[in-house]
């Protein structure tokens, strides 16, 4: 240890000067739960001063143990650091550094004391770059570099640091479950530790970049393409030469070009421009991912959509965390030079936005998919398909996911897991020319220029968020879903049983769903959500926050949403962080200060609540049937409840579940009842509460789901005055979106997103899964089903206020 001590004085300038220290967990003590009255001792690789320095630079911040500090609270002193690996100065093999004598220590030391130990593995990596297929394999855990390598890859790359804590393995569980002599123990822990290294390199560093040339070349020779080529060449009466050719300008198109390098470029470019744009980035549920990836899992990231920035936040945030990059799923609409060539080298591959019926393109792209999955890369695609213009989640495209699913059936042994991403801004740059798009405006095609008026835009965005969901093991799903799905596994094939259509579709829900569970709540849509629910669309800030406040007793209140939906500051400060954005304007009348946003702040603010309605809907409409109804037992509530909120779970995407709707409901009546929002009649009977502060906060709610009840009464209109009783799924939206824009202004606050077409063909969906409407196998036209439909009217319309029925009813 004197040695060490002399090295840390002599290297301590140098690794100060040439290295930083970027530590995960970002907070040691707290992400490994470490116990404060327990010893905590450190592994590393190999007996590297570097590292020991970059790990001593981490127990500062971090308030942990120096690891230069022996263990002293026992008995004579311990040894607080210990290397797996004695390297050589120049070159030749690594060997062990005996560390079973200091483990035999520590062993002999809990069990005298009976005490435990806390032993922390240490993985340091310098660089995360794991070169390309085809380079000699380098075995850097059992066989770490050399000192004089060590000290170059520290001078080029020492700013390129990660320094991973894990752990912590605790001696005592060691001592308990061994078995054998006492050696048995020591080489029980130094395979724990083995294994925590091998984990780390395989999440932080993952498999080795695809060449690509080989890769499109290995593609074009599979059997699966050959034989689409064979077919269209048949087809199409042409050589299979001409079609190979074709073929390969599809992969040649389509295939990403990984770049470690170009990648570190944009992190670090990124890296001063985020702390300008954005006051923090706020990342929740890592860890999920880490788990999976140390299991086994085949990853693929589905992150919602809602701007440009959410290729360049995610892959930063991917990034800084340490994870292995995705390949990214990119329209072909962002193929164009420059920008083209530096998507590819961070992981994109370009597809076509629509390829349906085109069957060579489909096998290329089914079979890059599968060698992507079988060869341990993890993707990322957005299943919204493109960016959603209103704020609400778009429905989910699942060509990907079927062809995922597809992949796993021919034969993948690694089990592919769905992690859903939330990405959350308190502004949106594109917000603007989204309006203009519902209003009827050409959607502006990307190019060069387009991108630097991107850049134009750039400036304070308020906070943004990265919210990792629930993940979705596939098998898992798939045994749940069709117990005998294995039996249909046939290796090398892209089978298609009866099944696959509704069980993707299913999955393809579930991933929204779980999508939008995990979105995050934050002052400014809070606000949003409470303006547009007053009729005035003004209120006095005071106000705000207490209805701020209501909303976050709301989200309390659910067992369907993620941790990170709620807020963990009060609504004062939240409202202080929405203020600091200029949302809206303020002015002040009689002496009190009013948040008075003007029309065109109206529709932006519109945008903001649809983040995070999906939230709110089950319990505004609980209150509205409670207020309607007046005396209602737990039974009606629930019954009435059901009958709506399945539509409104289908348009919004609410995160309940079928199986849990009716304990839901019961839960958020007690609590309603508990803050004495709703009280009690004759034993049984449940009433708002009328003290006027209450039902005031109480009608606030209920108003936030008027706009969607108020398109289902026109849904039904447009069925009902069809001709003969009969359109198709076009003519219905026409009509939909005709009816939508005869309503008053006062009514739908003039905002283009209230006749969004596609929340009307969801609309639809809905009408034809549950025979609201009819189908024809013919021709696919709707024949209204009138019982239902009228059932549905009498469900909803009583709900609206009576100047809203009125207004339906001119129109």
């Amino acid at each position: 240890m004197n040695t060490l001590l002399l090295l840390r004085y002599l290297w301590y300038l140098p690794v100060r000067i040439f290295a930083s220290c970027n530590p995960r967990p970002l907070n040691p003590r707290e992400g490994l739960k470490l116990d404060a009255d327990t010893p905590v001792v450190y592994v590393m690789q190999s007996d590297s001063i570097s590292n020991l320095l970059t790990l001593e630079k981490l127990t500062r911040t971090s308030r942990l143990p120096n690891p230069f500090v022996p263990v002293t609270s026992l008995g004579d002193p311990l040894t607080r650091t210990v290397f797996m690996k004695k390297v050589p100065f120049i070159g030749g093999k690594a060997r062990d550094y005996g560390y079973q004598k200091v483990f035999r220590q520590w062993i002999d030391y809990c069990q005298e004391y009976h005490t435990d130990i806390q032993i922390v593995p240490v993985t340091i990596f310098w660089s995360r770059n794991p070169g390309h297929e085809g380079e000699p394999y380098r075995d850097t855990i059992n066989q770490p570099y050399s000192k004089l390598k060590k000290f170059f890859r520290i001078m080029f790359f020492g700013y390129d640091n990660l320094t991973v804590l894990s752990g912590p393995i605790r001696i005592s569980s060691i001592l308990e479950h061994r078995s054998g002599t006492d050696e048995d123990a020591t080489e029980s822990i130094a395979r724990a530790c083995r294994l925590h290294f091998e984990r780390r390199h395989n999440e932080i560093v993952g498999p080795k970049c695809l060449n690509r040339d080989h890769l499109i070349q290995d593609l074009l020779n599979s059997d699966y393409v050959k034989s689409a080529i064979r077919a269209r060449a048949d087809k199409t009466r042409r050589n299979y030469s001409e079609i190979e050719a074709e073929a390969y300008g599809m992969l040649n198109e389509m295939a990403a070009d990984y770049s470690y390098h170009t990648t570190r470029f944009f992190a670090a470019l990124l890296h001063p421009l985020w702390s300008k744009f954005y006051h923090g980035i706020n990342v929740f549920g890592a860890d999920r991912v880490r788990e999976l990836i140390s299991s086994g899992h085949e990853i693929v990231y589905i992150p919602c959509h809602r701007s440009h920035m959410d290729y360049l936040l995610l892959a930063y945030v991917l990034f800084s965390e340490g994870l292995v990059m995705p390949h990214v799923a990119a329209g072909n609409n962002l193929n164009f030079f420059p920008i083209n060539r530096f998507l590819r080298q961070c992981g994109a591959f370009f597809i076509r936005r629509k390829f349906k019926g085109d069957e060579l393109y489909t096998a290329v792209f089914r079979q890059y998919l599968y060698t992507l999955f079988n060869r341990g890369y993890s993707a990322e695609f957005y299943i919204e398909g493109g960016r959603s213009r209103t704020g609400r989640t778009l429905p989910p495209r699942t060509g990907i996911v079927a062809m995922a699913v597809q992949a796993q059936l021919s034969g993948i042994e690694r089990p592919i897991s769905f992690v859903p991403i939330y990405l959350g801004y308190e502004k949106v740059l594109e917000v603007s020319s989204y309006m203009k798009e519902l209003n009827g405006a050409k959607k502006v095609k990307e190019s060069p220029w387009q991108l630097l008026n991107f850049y134009k835009r750039l400036r304070y965005y308020g906070r943004g968020y990265v919210s990792f969901g629930e993940p979705i093991v596939l098998t898992t799903f798939l045994r749940e879903t069709v117990p005998d799905w294995r039996k249909y596994i046939t290796p090398g094939e892209f089978s298609r049983p009866a099944w696959l259509f509704d069980t993707v579709n299913a999955l393809s829900d579930e991933i929204v769903m779980r999508l939008n569970s995990s979105a995050t709540t934050n002052g400014l849509n809070l606000s949003a959500l409470a303006l547009l629910s007053v009729r005035e669309h003004r209120l006095p800030l005071a106000s705000l926050q207490n209805i701020i406040n209501f909303y976050i007793f709301i989200l309390k209140s659910s067992h369907s949403i993620s941790e990170s939906a709620l807020p963990r500051i009060p609504g004062q400060v939240l409202l202080q962080q929405a203020l600091e954005l200029k949302p809206f304007s303020i002015e002040e009348i009689n002496g009190e200060k009013w948040a008075v946003p003007s029309k065109k702040q109206i529709i932006y603010l519109s945008y903001f609540r649809n983040n995070i309605l999906h939230f709110f809907v089950l319990p505004a409409l609980i209150a509205t049937i409670v207020a309607v109804h007046r005396h209602l037992s737990m039974a009606d509530i629930v019954l009435h409840t059901r009958n709506v909120f399945y539509f409104l779970r289908h348009e919004l995407f609410a995160p309940v579940r079928e199986h849990v709707l009716d304990q839901t409901i019961r839960a958020y009546v007690k609590a309603f009842q508990l803050a004495e929002y709703f009280s009690i009649v004759d034993k049984s009977l449940y009433q708002v509460n009328p003290d006027p502060g209450k039902r005031a906060l109480l009608d606030i709610l209920s108003n936030s789901i008027h706009d969607n009840l108020m398109r289902y009464v026109i849904g039904v209109e447009a069925v009902k005055r069809s001709q003969n009783g009969t359109c198709d799924q076009n003519k219905f939206i026409e009509s939909c979106v005709r009816l939508c824009h005869r309503l008053p202004e006062e009514i739908t606050n003039n905002s283009p997103e209230f006749s969004d077409p596609i929340t009307f063909r969801v609309m639809s969906e809905t009408f034809v899964r549950h025979r609201y409407v009819y189908v024809s196998e013919i021709d696919g036209t709707y024949t209204k089903n009138p019982v239902k439909l009228q059932k549905l009217i009498n469900a909803a319309g009583p709900l609206l206020p009576e100047e809203i029925r009125k207004s339906l009813d001119n129109v």
